[in-house]
C-alpha cells in the first residue's frame, strides 16, 4: 500500500507562467490630438461630416490648436486634403501627456486598395496610413475611423496594433451607402454622428453605429455593408471623449432655442425629403401645445403632441419623439422644435444630434423605461417588482403599456404582446423578466 502511494507520488508540477495583461491606455480624452479628412467633393456629405466631428470636439474642450482639417473644399480652418499633406499632417501629430490620437476620414473607396484622395487623384492605402500613425502618434492610444466602401480593409494588420483602435464602415469587399447632393451625411457617419454624445467607451460608439447602419440599411433593401473594427488590447475599454459624468443616471433633454421659430420649410432636410415628411410637418405646425418635433438628416421627421389623456408634459412630448426618432431610423435624432421654437443650430449649420435616448439594452430600470409619460412610471416599479417569468411589451405609437406572466418566459412574452397588440398593431417586445431585449 505504501509503495503504491510512493508510486504515484513525485515532485509537484511546476506553476504555469502567468501571463500578465497589457497595461490599460492612459488616456485624455480631452486632450487629443486629431487630424479630421473629407478626400472628395462630390458630394457635401464628406466635408458635412468632418466639420460635425469638428464641432463635437470642440464641444468638450478640445483646443482649436489640437484639432487639423483637411479638404478638397478647403477655407481657411482647412488644409488641402492631398495625399502628401494628409500623410505629412498624421506623421507630424504629436500626443500630449496621457493624451492620444484620433484620425477620421471620409470619402469614396477604391477595392483592394484604400481610401479616395481626389485632389491628388490618388489612393491613401492602409499601409501608408500605418506608417504616418508609426510616426506621429507612435505608442499613444489611437483612434482611427475611415469611413468609405471597401474600408474593412483598414481594420486588420499592420494597422491593427495594440495601443489602437480602428473603426471602418464596411467590410473588405462591401460598399457603404448614403453618397449623394440630397444626404447630409453617408450612412455610416449619420449614425456614427449621432451616437458620440453620451457614449462611455468608444466600444459602445462603434456598436451604436453598427447597429444603426444595420437598421437603415434593411430598410432601404441594400445589401449590409458590415461595418469592421478592430480594438487593441491596450485600448478595448479607452473612455469616450462624450461619455457622460454619471452613466447610471437617465439622459436628459437637451435643448438651446435658436429665437426662430418653427417654418415647415426650414426644416434641415433635403427637399424631398421634406415633400415626403410634410404631412408630419404640417401636423407639427398645427399641434397643439406642448409638442416636439425630432428629425434625423437621413430624411426622417416624426411629431408628438397632447394625446387624449391630456397627460403628457413638455418633457414627455420631447422625450417620447426622440424615442420615436431613435426606434425607427437606428440611430440618433435631432430634437429640432420644442413647442414653437427650433434648435440653435452649430457654427457650420448643421442641426446637433440629441444624446441618444433609448436605452436599448441592459437592466430595465423604471425612470428609462421609454414611449411613456411620467406619470405612468409607477407602473414600471411594480413590474420591476413582480416575480417572473414575466414579460414587457411597449407601442412606440403609443402610451402602452402591456406586462404577460406565465409558466415559462416564452408562455410571458406571447401574453405581453398579444395584450398590447389588442390595442395598437405596432407593439415591440421591450423587456424579458427585467432585461432589455429591444437592441436595434
Amino acid at each position: 500500500m505504501l509503495s503504491g502511494l510512493a508510486a504515484c507520488s513525485g515532485a509537484p508540477p511546476k506553476q504555469a507562467a502567468v501571463v500578465q495583461p497589457p497595461p490599460p491606455a492612459v488616456f485624455n480624452p480631452q486632450a487629443m490630438a486629431t487630424v479630421l479628412v473629407a478626400g472628395d467633393s462630390e458630394q457635401p456629405v464628406f466635408d458635412n461630416a468632418i466639420n460635425y466631428m469638428h464641432a463635437a470636439l470642440a464641444g468638450v474642450g478640445l483646443p482649436e490648436s489640437a484639432i487639423h482639417q483637411l479638404s478638397v473644399r478647403y477655407a481657411a480652418a482647412n488644409e488641402p486634403a492631398t495625399l502628401d499633406r494628409i500623410l505629412t499632417r498624421i506623421a507630424a501629430t504629436t500626443a500630449s501627456a496621457n493624451g492620444g490620437c484620433l484620425v477620421y476620414m471620409t470619402s469614396h473607396g477604391v477595392y483592394g486598395q484604400g481610401l479616395y484622395v481626389e485632389l491628388s487623384d490618388s489612393v491613401l492605402t492602409p499601409a501608408a496610413l500605418d506608417g504616418a500613425l508609426r510616426k506621429g502618434c507612435r505608442d499613444a492610444p489611437t483612434v482611427a475611423i475611415v469611413s468609405s466602401c471597401f474600408s474593412g480593409q483598414f481594420a486588420a494588420p499592420p494597422l491593427a496594433q495594440a495601443n489602437r483602435i480602428i473603426m471602418t464602415a464596411s467590410a473588405p469587399d462591401r460598399s457603404s451607402f448614403g453618397c449623394g447632393a440630397d444626404y447630409t451625411y453617408t450612412y455610416f457617419d449619420d449614425c456614427l454622428m449621432g451616437s458620440l454624445d453620451g457614449a462611455m467607451t468608444w466600444q459602445e460608439i462603434f456598436r451604436r453605429t453598427a447597429g444603426c447602419v444595420a437598421k437603415r440599411e434593411a430598410q432601404s433593401g441594400a445589401q449590409p455593408s458590415q461595418p469592421r473594427a478592430a480594438f487593441g488590447a491596450q485600448v478595448a475599454d479607452l473612455p469616450s471623449p462624450w461619455r457622460r459624468p454619471d452613466a447610471t443616471a437617465p439622459v436628459g433633454l437637451v435643448f438651446q432655442p435658436s429665437g426662430r421659430s418653427f417654418d415647415p420649410a426650414r426644416v434641415p432636410l433635403s427637399q424631398a425629403d421634406r415633400k415626403s415628411m410634410q404631412d408630419e410637418l404640417d401636423y407639427y405646425a398645427k399641434a397643439a401645445l406642448p409638442k416636439a418635433l425630432a428629425i434625423a438628416p437621413i430624411g426622417f421627421a416624426t411629431a408628438v403632441a397632447p394625446d387624449g389623456t391630456g397627460k403628457r408634459t413638455a418633457d414627455d412630448v420631447a422625450r417620447i419623439a426622440l424615442q420615436r426618432c431613435e426606434w425607427l431610423t437606428g440611430g440618433g435624432c435631432v430634437l429640432y422644435a420644442r413647442d414653437t421654437q427650433t434648435t440653435a443650430l452649430l457654427p457650420s449649420g448643421l442641426p446637433p444630434f440629441h444624446p441618444q435616448i433609448l436605452t436599448r439594452e441592459g437592466t430595465l430600470r423604471a425612470d428609462t423605461v421609454p414611449f411613456i409619460r411620467d406619470d405612468q412610471r409607477n407602473q414600471m416599479v411594480d413590474y420591476v417588482a413582480l416575480k417572473g417569468p414575466k414579460a414587457l411589451a411597449l407601442s412606440p405609437s403609443h402610451d402602452e403599456i402591456s406586462i404577460g406572466t406565465g409558466e415559462t418566459q416564452a408562455a410571458a412574452s406571447q401574453v405581453a404582446l398579444a395584450r398590447c397588440q389588442f390595442v395598437m398593431e405596432n407593439c415591440i417586445l421591450y423587456a424579458e423578466d427585467n432585461r432589455i431585449v429591444l437592441g436595434w
